[in-house]
């Protein structure tokens, strides 16, 4: 008996997955020596050592790929820990911000600019949102994605060298306590 077309479907050509694989490294390999803004679609098939058909065969232009690779790199990253199972909220969510600090740390050496920062911040955003689906409603896990990652993209200008840990903490308490209980005496 053969296989259905759904289970062809299912099952990915290891060529395609090998040549997605070398246009995202190369791409990862262009943003460490410039801007994202800089890099065209013939910069990266040049790296990757693919024609630019090739290239718009997987993705149908460099922000697609840049999308594409941050959500991969995100749900690998939120997954470390195994956060969803863990006993409490306070745990599961410290997880998760150290989750969201360590992979912005990973990607201190990409270029910033006016293209690449605010992708990076809303895909991280919207893939972060879809993991915290599970656990909780849609306003409550755009909130918490909307604050990890607002905090993680300010800590990387502001305070870089600094230990994420403590800001995390506090984000969590806030998230999980309320702001009430963390507001300053008058």
């Amino acid at each position: 008996m053969g296989t259905s077309v759904a289970e062809r479907a299912a099952r990915v050509d290891p060529r395609v997955t090998r040549t997605q694989k070398l246009i995202r490294d190369a791409l990862v390999s262009l943003l460490g020596e410039k801007s994202f803004e800089s890099i065209s679609v013939q910069d990266i098939a040049d790296r990757a050592t693919v024609n630019r058909a090739t290239f718009y065969a997987h993705y149908t232009d460099k922000f697609a790929l840049l999308d594409a690779l941050i959500r991969e790199d995100v749900a690998a990253r939120l997954a470390e820990g195994d956060p969803l199972q863990a006993s409490d909220t306070r745990s599961m969510l410290a997880i998760v911000g150290t989750n969201i600090f360590a992979f912005v740390a990973s990607h201190r050496k990409c270029r910033v600019d006016r293209d690449f920062e605010p992708q990076f911040a809303r895909t991280m955003e919207a893939q972060l949102t879809d993991f915290l689906l599970p656990s909780f409603g849609h306003c409550t896990a755009m909130l918490i994605s909307s604050a990890l990652v607002g905090s993680a993209m300010n800590w990387r200008h502001e305070a870089p060298k600094s230990s994420p840990e403590p800001i995390v903490a506090n984000i969590v308490g806030i998230l999980v306590d309320g702001v009430d209980k963390h507001r300053k005496a008058p």
